[in-house]
């Protein structure tokens, strides 16, 4: 589980996630923004950018995201739950919070079935993404602990032998 953490450490992962649905958003933008400006209101103002109200409903989500991982992967509100069953009903929350905002802030019509196709594609394609991310994270984490492991442990061999040279000399002085 996650260690505890600041509230400053929360407010990163807010700031981290909101910029990169920005970007995302912003790229969007300039790709199809005209085109979806009479169909979403994320596109209201077609490729010339996002309204503030988008940009808000979008720190909300993220907030929304960090408190889900919060509940999810400390032990303050759920005490004993194997991690894939934390990181399904967590994924599970994020996806709920995710259509709830896309029905209330009318970001596509809930009666057009290719949005939601998309939306589905891009949730799976960034899930596999940050999975593949986290999971290079803890390979590179975990071989840096083995090497530490390693130094630590031929440290204390050296220690060792070197407290027997001097525990032999000394021995061997008063025989």
């Amino acid at each position: 589980m996650e260690e505890r953490k600041t509230i400053i450490e929360y407010i990163e992962q807010v700031m981290k996630i909101f910029g990169f649905s920005i970007i995302m958003l912003n790229i969007f933008c300039i790709l199809f923004g005209e085109s979806a400006r009479d169909f979403s209101s994320m596109f209201a103002m077609g490729n010339e950018g996002l309204r503030v109200v988008t940009m808000l409903q979008f720190l909300t989500l993220a907030v929304w995201i960090v408190f889900c991982r919060f509940l999810f992967f400390t032990d303050i509100m759920i005490k004993n739950m194997r991690i894939v069953w934390r990181a399904c009903c967590m994924l599970g929350a994020i996806l709920i919070v995710m259509v709830i905002c896309i029905t209330a802030f009318q970001w596509f019509p809930k009666d057009y079935w290719l949005p939601w196709v998309m939306f589905f594609i891009s949730f799976l394609i960034s899930f596999v993404v940050s999975l593949a991310v986290t999971a290079f994270k803890e390979k590179s984490e975990n071989k840096r602990m083995e090497e530490a492991l390693e130094k630590m442990i031929k440290r204390n061999q050296q220690q060792e032998e070197n407290s027997r040279k001097e525990n032999g000399g000394k021995n061997g002085i008063r025989n």
